[in-house]
């Protein structure tokens, strides 16, 4: 592919996509919010670990990549905005 990198993604990907950076925006606010400590440390490193997560299972899409965007939008399956079809 001439160095090009190709994400792998389909529509659904991509749906699930803004649903996970959504819940980790909230979940970054609300770390923010904790007082220092080592509960916010770990918050803010959950985030980013969350992050990193995310842009791997879009880079490799297909079955792996799906997999991995199931497991993480599963951290919010009691969300409003979760959509059955991502059960696990």
């Amino acid at each position: 592919m001439d160095g090009c990198v190709q994400l792998l993604v389909t529509a659904q990907h991509l749906e699930i996509d803004a649903f996970i950076r959504e819940r980790i925006s909230e979940d970054e606010v609300a770390a923010l919010g904790i007082a220092g400590g080592p509960e916010r440390a770990r918050g803010l490193r959950e985030i980013i670990s969350k992050r990193h997560i995310l842009v791997f299972a879009l880079w490799h899409g297909g079955l792996l990549g799906d997999s991995m965007l199931r497991f993480l939008a599963h951290v919010w399956a009691d969300h409003a905005d979760f959509a059955d079809e991502w059960t696990l």
